[in-house]
């Protein structure tokens, strides 16, 4: 770690020391550019800016490169300021936003986000229009994030797509000068950059001149070097080191739950889970408050299936669901009982038939959250007579398994800022555990509602369907963390996705 540092300084020199601000990440990236990677952070926030944004009450949506937009019917049209560049000084026009679009329709993992997207029509020089087959309220979740931000397409095409990705150019705040793969990513200011976002005070260039992004896997190191000063934000800050960073006085902890739940998917067409009456006995046994106590109260317990963080939650819904699912064993037990469920033996096991209640609980090793709190759901079932066997695999091999029906119970979770991610969990053309008809109407039905007070009233019948049957067990919302040293001023975190907004920043002392 002394070598990197010496690096740094001896990059920013002497008398620029002051204005580098240097952030650590748990991950290196895949690529610089936004359209090859299938996940991103802080670095490509730093090299791109998206045409809008949700404002900071994750519910109106802001104009951030473009000035504005509007919605007609099918279509979005957007109006970009005149003279605005990339980083690289070439021009941003309708006609290179249309482009990035098309590119990002042939590189990007995630191409079928624009599938609703029927034509891109050039208006004019600074005005765009993309014209949709249906309604597009989902697409909103794409071009309010870093990836549907526009790209230096005229670059990309002179270097090409390898060259690109080792150093994109967008027009966020910062541009990159070099990636020291396995180390670090080393940025200075793009002063061509300007927002129009209305929860930052500085819509020009940021104060900062120079900003490094370490990658650093390792918690402790991660956490240690920002205690030493000498990394000034630390992102994925690890549960253990929570309670020691609130204690320093050097220290300021921000946090944002994340748009998303943590949850137990069930297999409800496997006996004896196809009985929703076994399934609710199932949900008031866990103790959801005794789990995240465990986490150190990194997370909140929950009840129905959208968080806080995410567009169309429902206050109220979440509350009812808090009251009908509450941890309630002896309630679980009688239920079971009257089911015919009852431990003949002694053996603290219920059984029906002369067959015991087990079953197994399919547990993701590469999910530390899930995987801490396995075994207290192990043992929470236990107190009412189910017996669970914990099985450990990678999250994408448990995925696979859920979808071939090859599983009784398994602990899931996902993130997006959009509701529709309900679509992919739970309409019968994706789950094939558990299908209802008007469910898979509403789920089709809200992604052309634009509409948000009438899209947030569906989605919340969309719940209460999934949730009276109990489908799943919503477990809880997790905290994510950022730590910053208290020389870091103006700092903004958004709490959709714990972005951090650079503009206002400067480092004092």
């Amino acid at each position: 770690m002394i070598a990197v540092a010496a690096t740094y300084y001896f990059f920013f020199g002497k008398g620029e020391k002051e204005q580098t601000l240097i952030i650590a990440v748990p991950e290196e990236i895949e690529s610089t550019d936004i359209q090859q990677v299938s996940w991103e952070n802080i670095v490509h926030d730093a090299i791109f800016q998206p045409l809008v944004r949700f404002d900071m009450d994750c519910k109106t949506i802001v104009p951030d490169l473009a000035v504005r937009y509007e919605v007609s019917g099918k279509n979005l049209t957007f109006y970009l300021p005149e003279g605005v560049k990339f980083s690289s000084g070439n021009p941003i026009t309708a006609d290179i936003i249309k482009r990035s679009i098309e590119r990002y329709r042939r590189l990007s993992i995630y191409a079928e986000d624009y599938a609703v997207v029927e034509d891109i029509v050039v208006v004019n020089d600074y005005t765009i229009t993309l014209v949709c087959k249906e309604p597009p309220a989902y697409l909103w979740a794409v071009l309010t994030t870093i990836y549907g931000a526009p790209v230096d397409v005229k670059t990309a095409e002179k270097i090409g797509d390898e060259a690109f990705g080792l150093k994109a150019v967008g027009s966020g705040p910062f541009k990159v000068v070099k990636w020291v793969q396995g180390s670090h990513i080393e940025f200075e200011r793009n002063d061509n950059y300007k927002t129009n976002l209305p929860f930052v005070k500085n819509h020009g260039p940021p104060k900062i001149k120079k900003l490094v992004v370490r990658f650093i896997p390792e918690d402790l190191t991660r956490i240690s070097e920002l205690e030493a000063g000498k990394v000034h934000i630390v992102i994925g800050v690890p549960t253990e080191a929570i309670k020691r960073l609130e204690k320093n006085p050097d220290i300021k902890l921000y946090y944002t739950l994340t748009p998303g739940i943590d949850y137990i998917m069930i297999n409800c067409k496997r006996a004896p889970l196809n009985d929703v009456n076994v399934r609710k006995a199932i949900s008031l046994a866990i103790n959801r408050s005794e789990l995240v106590k465990a986490l150190e109260d990194t997370a909140v317990p929950y009840f129905s299936l959208l968080s806080p963080t995410q567009i169309c939650y429902n206050e109220t819904l979440e509350k009812y669901y808090e009251k009908v699912y509450s941890y309630n064993p002896q309630k679980a037990s009688k239920i079971l009982e009257s089911l015919g469920w009852k431990d003949t033996d002694g053996d603290g096991i219920l059984d029906k038939d002369g067959k015991p209640f087990t079953v197994t609980l399919l547990v993701p090793v590469d999910r530390p959250v899930l995987r801490k709190v396995a075994p207290l759901i192990q043992a929470q079932l236990s107190k009412i007579g189910i017996k669970v066997e914990l099985q450990e695999f990678e999250y994408r091999y448990i995925r696979d398994k859920t979808r071939n029906w090859d599983f009784d119970l398994a602990l899931r979770a996902y993130v997006w800022s959009d509701p529709d991610i309900l679509f992919y969990i739970f309409h019968s053309v994706e789950n094939y555990t558990w299908s209802d008809p008007e469910v898979d109407e509403l789920l089709e039905e809200a992604r052309t509602i634009m509409d948000m007070t009438e899209r947030t009233e569906v989605y919340s019948r969309i719940q209460t369907k999934i949730l009276d049957d109990c489908a799943v067990v919503p477990l809880f919302v997790t905290k994510s963390y950022i730590a910053a040293r208290k020389e870091v001023k103006g700092l903004i975190v958004h709490p959709m996705y714990g972005e951090l907004f650079l503009n206002d920043v400067e480092l004092s002392g």
